[in-house]
């Protein structure tokens, strides 16, 4: 069962590679499970655009950068449902438009970027 998570409510470790993660690119790309399985929006026949399932690999990933909370408008949230599984919520609450990560401790206690939905319509 996923339960709500403030940042303090979050496993200590996690803290540490969260922060890592988000400032250090090759440690990023070390730290997920390829290739990183996911969601994202394509244009549909009709105009509307359509959410697909996707993967990336290593050449075609975008380095992830700390959101910035404060001017960009953007809600962060967290879930959890066990000390090993850490989802983030990232949205713009106003237009309903958001992406999803999820964060998996391995068997060698590293944690690792095991899923990912690009910035789309939450509707």
């Amino acid at each position: 069962m996923q339960k709500a998570a403030e940042m303090s409510d979050l496993p200590k470790d996690f803290l540490d590679f969260y922060q890592q993660f988000h400032t250090d690119s090759a440690y990023q790309i070390a730290h997920i499970e390829w290739p990183l399985k996911g969601e994202k929006t394509v244009p549909g026949d009709n105009g509307i655009d359509k959410k697909v399932l996707a993967t990336w690999e290593p050449e075609n990933w975008a380095i992830q950068h700390l959101p910035d909370l404060v001017s960009s408008g953007l809600k962060r949230s967290f879930e959890t449902s066990s000390e090993v599984l850490v989802i983030e919520h990232l949205q713009y609450p106003m237009v309903n438009y958001g992406m999803e990560r999820q964060f998996y401790k391995d068997e060698n206690n590293e944690w690792r970027m095991i899923y990912y939905t690009e910035m789309q319509d939450l509707r």
